[in-house]
């Protein structure tokens, strides 16, 4: 399929943050296209750099970042765009269910006031808004009966799943082409947990079928993505439709080893420091297959029937550019 309009494609981004010994690269030379019309997952250990490219797509990150690269959507550079642009693409364009509800949803503002505001970003009158936040709140299962009362609620009246929920109708009120949820299943039990699965199916079934789902839960992104992009010490590593059925890279078969399901099997070593120097394979001090060839050059990225991956195991492969 050849690049769309709609798709997000990001060229050579790097985002890194100014410290005292230097600079710390969260995001490192990443170049990747994410499809609209499909459901795109980005895992990795915490700590690789999956929320920072993700902030750095919706224009979010702390004014002390320091970001390179292209991130194209529509024919613009999204890091081009002023503040206030970049502030209606969010609006109409791109929209976010956030990492923490509880944290993100504004205190001292009432439930409704605050799902009014982004639903009257499509441009409808304020009545029909207020009607159409009615139907969201009871379509991601708030009952009809208690629907006023959500509304005039503020956030801290509201249980923890009624707060996810919350904001996924955020996140879907202006009716934004894409959706980036970022860590939606993080630090939820299990009823929670099932809750948000529930809730994101019903996006992808009903609201939206372009999102970017920025995950370490690797059942979540086994169930709904299309698409899944593994990331490992702020680069892209491994890119497929079956990388979880079929993984080539050493990493995401020892990510997929660690799950309970498959023998709960600790990966080896740990993740590298940020702002640590690398030569050679970034994964190779952890690897069993690491050869003198991983530890002193960079691989590229080499074709497979699925998808692409970066280790030299894979060099018979046709190289991609």
């Amino acid at each position: 399929m050849g690049v769309q309009n709609n798709d997000i494609i990001l060229k050579d981004l790097v985002v890194y943050f100014p410290v005292r010994q230097g600079i710390v690269k969260a995001v490192d030379h990443v170049s990747a296209t994410f499809q609209f019309g499909k459901i795109t997952g980005i895992i990795g250990e915490s700590g690789c750099g999956k929320s920072v490219m993700g902030m750095a797509v919706l224009g979010l990150l702390p004014q002390y970042a320091k970001a390179e690269g292209q991130i194209l959507y529509q024919g613009k550079d999204l890091r081009m765009l002023s503040p206030s642009d970049m502030r209606k693409m969010r609006g109409t364009n791109l929209g976010l269910i956030p990492q923490n509800p509880a944290d993100s949803l504004n205190p001292v503002r009432k439930i409704g006031s605050q799902i009014l505001e982004a639903a009257l970003l499509t441009g409808e009158k304020k009545q029909k808004s207020r009607e159409n936040m009615d139907k969201m709140l009871i379509q991601f299962g708030f009952d009809k009966n208690i629907v006023h009362r959500v509304e005039k609620a503020y956030a801290f009246e509201l249980s923890g799943g009624m707060q996810q929920r919350v904001a996924a109708v955020m996140g879907v009120a202006s009716k934004p082409q894409w959706i980036l949820a970022d860590e939606p299943s993080k630090g939820l039990d299990l009823q929670l947990r099932k809750q948000m699965y529930k809730t994101l199916q019903q996006i992808k079934t009903e609201c939206t079928d372009s999102m970017l789902i920025i995950t370490h839960d690797l059942i979540l992104a086994k169930t709904l993505c299309d698409c899944v992009m593994v990331m490992y010490a702020g680069q892209i590593i491994e890119i497929g439709e079956r990388t979880l059925d079929q993984p080539k890279h050493p990493y995401t078969q020892a990510l997929l080893q660690s799950l309970p399901e498959n023998g709960f099997q600790p990966m080896k070593g740990k993740a590298p420091s940020p702002g640590e120097n690398f030569e050679g394979c970034r994964f190779a001090p952890r690897c069993s297959y690491a050869k003198e060839e991983c530890r002193k050059s960079v691989p590229g990225y080499y074709q497979t029937e699925n998808g692409m991956v970066r280790c030299f195991r894979y060099a018979g492969s046709k190289k991609s550019k």
